[in-house]
């Protein structure tokens, strides 16, 4: 969240070092700068305002006697990162400003510099990562000027976190957003030229955020420049070759990553350009209405992700949720996952014991970035060994199953990084530290220096430990004690009455409250060894893995190639657990246009009933028989379910996965919406209705012959007439012009007269029985249409107050009227010429009201009054 330039009342260069932190922070005019201060990073003026307020945190002042004192808060350095975390999640940047050099050493001015920036789209630590999803940062090009609903424009993103680096090219407005809601990124890095036209881009998704670059960030020269550095020359080149929009989005996306670790290099090793017809095109509300990744809600649990995750390692979790977002329109390739699947669905030991060696397989994916960016820690490596330890084991289980068929369905054999394991078996203790603050990450015999200093300083510790023992016993003070302390370092501290026994060699440091502090000569000696062979041994285990560090940055790529491979075979075999535990079927998957499900069910509705079996039905969608179900019945009864159920099939079918239903033939779709639901969008200033149009036009629009639509109730958010009227069209066209497979729920059951005026519309209901005031929902789909909805039945078991039920009872007979056809209807499609009944005025005048409004009250004399009295009631009797 971009924010303006610091301009504080008071003039910060009174003083050295916030004249150095102005200097820091004018560099990084939107970000909430960590400067470094001892044991703390502080943070002054605006940013401590919005940390205090961000992080509940007190707010003080650095000045406070000043008449305009700088406002000052501050976080432990140890606990940064979870501060961090939660700034980050509310869309702020931070920028790190650490100290350079060691204050022990420095007289003045310690030297500062930030050495990384933290936005929402650019995260390293693992801390403030989801482990199964990519945390993406998304940079956007629009061509032209941007306000044209038609614009083409550039999407690159790239996962910090994995090194993750692909792009597309989409065109208009809707699809930018349909493409931005499937990426999932948490920031979207746009031109400042574009900042008007697409300021709500980042509203598609919750804690997405939107920062505005500079425009030159975007243009050809700096594109060109950064990718040729991370990529070379001649994939930079084929790049612009291809698109230059789409190579200009890459490398404003690479430079502003870089930007934020000014230290270091990212280490981008390739781009994969896709198109997206590669893939089932699956818009913003069709993957909300169908609760993909997440529910209506914003949960995982509840959704199609949550349903198939059996996947045991990070990256395999990732592979998966791409795998929905992206369902595959490739026969060949589809088919190929489904052998896989198949391989492990087949044999359960198999199965069973890949995925327990993937349980001790960590992220190799996002260790190998971390190696990249230099931001790896001992803790890291010595995780990364143990996973590297387990890949041949892995390898050799797989290699047990192949067969002729099964070597090409499980591909080639692993790298079994067999090197890079032992070279880190070789150099890293059992259990690496955290950090290199504190030392013990080698093994002894590594570096024959490193063991030297280290016995050193072992031995000058053990010395000093044992020094008090004998200065006690040779002062005769009990109490004596060795200490040590950052600025005074290793003394001995003496009690104040004893201090008449202290021998001459001690010389006093410093005198307390209690006591004094001394040092002796042999004191000095010994702590002159300890002080210069544990920093000399400090600085040369960094040195070491630095270098170790640098010698594993060249196999970066070799480490993330391996851990494609391992997500794969996860993400096969937990979907072959899935398969089985809920007895999904392999689906057969063309191109001939037909959708043949038998005893289909919904996979997320039957994983979370529990109490009654599911009711599975049978849907077939045929290009040349019938392609557009109109489906009719009750409320409650479960049209949406079925119908969902059938997108939710073609979607696992073309994943890869295994399906929920006894036998399924789905033929592949390019593109899937549906139209579902009912709800306003308050933030963009479109009622229920409007979303509803909305929705619909895009379908229209949107939809070809090898589309698969899901349409549940259109026009309901109007008026009678006009709904139906809409509805009807809407079928109309979908069936003469576009010739998709559609299913039509709707409670117009006047649209059931399609199925008699078009060649590929058919009627459907989901049965009900009536028993008295009772009604029971069969949830079974059967031919046929319906002319009962039994929405007051359903209104009763909601708990309706029985006297609004009978109400409704009562209205409801009057209703049951013959109407005219709305306009553009044939008339054969209603019941009658009559008018709609009016719910509150009689249609036609009574003819005792008709007597009465012909009167003039003001002249009738009282005879007349008595004979007009009897004469109206006389009609009335009639």
């Amino acid at each position: 969240m971009a924010r303006q330039k610091n301009t504080p009342k008071k003039d910060p260069s009174s003083t050295p070092m916030m004249r150095q932190y102005m200097s820091v922070k004018d560099q990084y005019p939107d970000a909430i700068l960590f400067y470094r201060m001892g044991d703390f990073y502080e943070m002054f003026f605006e940013d401590a305002v919005i940390a205090a307020q961000s992080l509940d945190l007190t707010l003080t002042s650095r000045n406070k006697n000043d008449p305009d004192p700088i406002p000052m808060a501050g976080v432990p350095h140890h606990a940064a990162l979870s501060y961090i975390a939660r700034l980050i999640d509310q869309g702020h940047k931070v920028a790190v400003c650490d100290q350079m050099e060691d204050p022990s050493k420095v007289k003045g001015l310690v030297k500062r510099e930030v050495v990384r920036v933290i936005t929402p789209g650019v995260v390293l630590d693992e801390e403030n990562l989801d482990t199964k999803a990519n945390n993406f940062l998304a940079a956007v090009l629009p061509s032209g000027d941007g306000k044209s609903g038609t614009v083409s424009a550039a999407v690159a993103v790239i996962d910090a976190s994995t090194f993750e680096f692909r792009g597309t090219r989409v065109n208009g407005i809707g699809a930018l957003a349909s493409e931005i809601y499937r990426l999932e990124p948490r920031e979207i890095l746009i031109p400042a030229q574009f900042k008007e036209s697409l300021a709500d881009i980042g509203s598609l998704l919750p804690r997405c955020y939107v920062t505005v670059g500079d425009d030159d960030l975007f243009e050809e020269k700096n594109a060109a420049d950064v990718l040729q550095d991370g990529l070379g020359q001649e994939e930079a080149d084929r790049i612009f070759s291809t698109d230059d929009l789409l190579a200009r989005a890459a490398g404003a996306a690479v430079a502003y990553v870089q930007s934020t670790r000014p230290k270091d290099i990212l280490p981008v090793h390739r781009f994969v350009p896709y198109d997206v017809t590669d893939h089932m095109i699956i818009d913003e509300a069709t993957k909300s209405h169908l609760e993909l990744v997440r529910t209506g809600e914003g949960e995982k649990r509840g959704s199609l992700l949550w349903f198939l995750d059996r996947t045991r390692t990070g990256m395999g979790g990732r592979l998966l949720r791409r795998w929905i977002n992206y369902p595959l329109c490739d026969v060949a390739a589809i088919r190929r996952r489904l052998d896989r699947v198949d391989l492990f669905y087949r044999d359960a030991a198999f199965r069973d014991d890949v995925l327990e060696a993937m349980t001790r397989i960590a992220d190799i994916e996002r260790l190998a970035a971390r190696i990249g960016m230099k931001a790896v820690t001992p803790r890291d490596l010595g995780v990364l060994r143990g996973s590297l330890s387990t890949i041949p084991d892995l390898d050799d289980l797989l290699a047990s199953r192949l067969t002729t068929n099964s070597g090409d369905i499980l591909g080639p054999g692993l790298d079994r990084v067999e090197d890079l394991c032992e070279s880190l078996s070789t150099a890293l203790v059992d259990e690496p530290p955290v950090g290199l603050k504190d030392g013990g990450v080698f093994r002894a015999g590594f570096d024959e220096t490193l063991d030297e200093l280290t016995q050193t300083a072992a031995t000058a510790k053990d010395f000093i430990a044992s020094l008090e023992t004998r200065e006690r016993k040779r002062t005769g003070i009990s109490s004596l004690k060795v200490s040590f302390n950052k600025v005074f370092g290793y003394f001995i501290l003496v009690s104040k009455a004893n201090l008449k026994l202290v021998p001459d060699d001690y010389i006093r440091k410093q005198t307390l409250v209690n006591g004094e502090r001394f040092i002796t000569p042999e004191l000095e000696e010994w702590e002159a060894k300890v002080l210069t062979a544990d920093e000399r041994r400090r600085e040369l285990e960094q040195s070491l893995f630095a270098a170790l560090v640098t010698d594993l940055s060249a196999h970066v790529s070799r480490l993330s190639a391996l851990a494609a491979r391992v997500a794969e075979i996860d993400c096969a075999a937990a979907l072959a657990e899935i398969a089985r535990v809920r007895e999904l079927v392999r689906p057969d998957v063309d191109t001939d246009g037909v959708i043949d499900i038998g005893n289909g069910r919904h996979p997320l509705v039957e994983a979370m009933q529990t109490d009654n079996p599911f009711v599975p039905n049978d849907i077939k969608l045929d290009p040349e028989g019938e392609r557009l179900l109109i489906i009719t019945g009750p409320n409650m009864a479960g049209k949406s379910t079925v119908m969902r159920q059938v997108a939710l099939i073609v979607i696992l079918a073309q994943m890869g996965s295994f399906v929920p239903a006894s036998r399924a033939r789905v033929s592949v779709c390019d593109r899937l919406f549906t139209r579902v639901g009912a709800s306003d969008n308050i933030a963009r200033g479109a009622s229920t209705f409007m979303v509803e149009m909305n929705e619909t036009s895009a379908i229209l629009r949107g939809a070809t012959r090898d589309s698969l639509v899901i349409l549940d109730e259109v026009g309901r958010g109007t008026s009678t007439h006009d709904g139906l009227s809409i509805a009807w069209a809407v079928g109309e066209y979908l069936h003469d012009s576009v010739g998709c497979k559609v299913m039509f729920a709707t409670h117009f059951h006047e649209l059931v007269e399609l199925a008699n005026l078009k060649a590929h519309a058919a009627n459907y209901h989901v049965a009900a029985r009536e028993y008295g005031d009772e009604v029971v929902f069969l949830r079974t789909l059967v031919e046929g249409g319906t002319s009962r909805s039994f929405g007051i039945h359903v209104a009763a078991m909601a708990g309706l107050p029985e006297v609004v039920v009978q109400r409704a009872r009562d209205v409801l007979s009057g209703l049951d009227e013959e109407r005219p056809a709305p306009a553009g209807m044939p008339r054969s499609a209603t019941r009658s010429d009559e008018s709609q009944l009016d719910l509150f005025n009689p249609s036609k005048p009574s003819e005792v009201e008709r007597v009465l409004s012909d009167i003039n009250l003001d002249r009738v004399t009282p005879l007349e009054a008595l004979a007009l009295l009897t004469s109206l009631k006389d009609l009335i009797d009639k």
